[in-house]
């Protein structure tokens, strides 16, 4: 009698032309309809709101990034004892939260248990949801201990627990920071994707990564399965005119999400350094909204996800879309770009690494 097992090889391949086929059979021959705004969350009328690739969910094209500031300068995200949030610490982020919805934002990107705890006890304690993309930078793949389905399956447990909803959005795990995933790792996360999808505790699958040429190879070869990926994309990167990682996304229809805009803050700290120099009044609020305006210039990208400390970061940043019909000028672009790359010779030594990825 044959062996009828499925090989975890198999598994991915048969499913990605079940993908695959409902994908080209969902978009042959219909032109992308305008979307129902009463379906966009959070819906507001002044908000640029993007295609999330084939999931046809619309995010805001501003975004909330999970890391914020402390009054010290400092960031909460790694953790809370008992995964309890400070009561001032979390007054501020029930008041950004709401306010972030109120603007349009409807996109929330995490990486920590303390970002999922926090974020968590916001939804409930103000009964405002959104679209969550979560990993867990312990729990994550980056860890070889953690890259069985067990633990990605645990990964995912924990976020549910911590976010306390039934059913995340997009689970996105955290890749190496180079990369380098073997194709067999791969197939695992695609079918603990699959596995907690079934179970109704996962709706869509992405992958963070900070090397971009990794996101084109796993776009390539399991592009099929994922609906997302989250990278570096900052004031300082410029989409390559052939070969980009971006064309990629565009073929196989993938969700976007931009990281760390304006890399680590080394680009306010660049315009602060300048002005002192000069004698005057830096404009962080001005140059914010021109590097965001930049960076959503990519047609392919879905969001950016600025941290957002306070309620006053919010509805400045938001700006960028709002006033998305007042392109920059040629001499504001090359200023953002003087600027971003002047930043660069600045970067903490954990940063160092972008210099080498602004061409994608």
């Amino acid at each position: 009698m044959a062996d009828k097992r499925l090989t975890r090889r198999d598994f991915v391949r048969q499913t990605a032309g079940m993908v695959a086929g409902a994908t080209l059979a969902a978009g042959a021959g219909q032109a992308e309809a305008k979307p129902d705004t009463s379906k966009i969350l959070h819906h507001n009328p002044r908000m640029g709101y993007r295609r999330f690739g084939r999931t046809g969910t619309m995010l805001s094209e501003v975004g909330l990034g999970g890391h914020w500031k402390t009054p010290s300068g400092g960031r909460y995200w790694a953790s809370f004892p008992s995964d309890n949030p400070p009561p001032e610490v979390q007054k501020n982020r029930n008041e950004v939260w709401a306010k972030c919805a109120e603007v349009g934002i409807n996109y929330l990107d995490i990486t920590t248990a303390g970002e999922a705890a926090i974020y968590g006890r916001c939804m409930k304690q103000t009964g405002i949801t959104m679209h969550v993309g979560y990993s867990d930078h312990v729990l994550c793949i980056r860890n070889p201990k953690n890259r069985t389905i067990e633990k990605m399956m645990l990964e995912i447990d924990e976020g549910l627990r911590r976010l306390m909803i039934e059913r995340m959005w997009l689970w996105r795990p955290q890749a190496l920071m180079g990369g380098g995933h073997t194709d067999a790792e791969l197939q695992r996360v695609v079918e603990t994707y699959y596995q907690a999808k079934k179970q109704g505790k996962v709706e869509f699958l992405g992958m963070s990564a900070h090397n971009h040429d990794f996101v084109r190879s796993v776009l390539e070869k399991f592009g099929d399965h994922f609906h997302g990926f989250v990278f570096m994309y900052s004031v300082s990167h410029e989409r390559k005119n052939s070969s980009s990682m971006f064309d990629a996304i565009r073929r196989k229809d993938c969700g976007a999400v931009g990281l760390k805009p304006f890399h680590g803050n080394s680009y306010f700290a660049k315009i602060i350094k300048e002005a002192k120099k000069e004698g005057r009044e830096p404009d962080l609020n001005g140059m914010a909204i021109k590097g965001l305006k930049k960076i959503l210039d990519v047609p392919e990208l879905t969001c950016s996800i600025p941290g957002l400390t306070t309620v006053a970061e919010v509805e400045n940043d938001v700006r960028a879309s709002y006033e998305r019909g007042k392109k920059l000028t040629a001499a504001e672009r090359q200023d953002v770009r003087r600027l971003a790359a002047a930043s660069l010779d600045d970067l903490p030594h954990d940063y160092a690494w972008f210099r080498d990825t602004v061409y994608i």
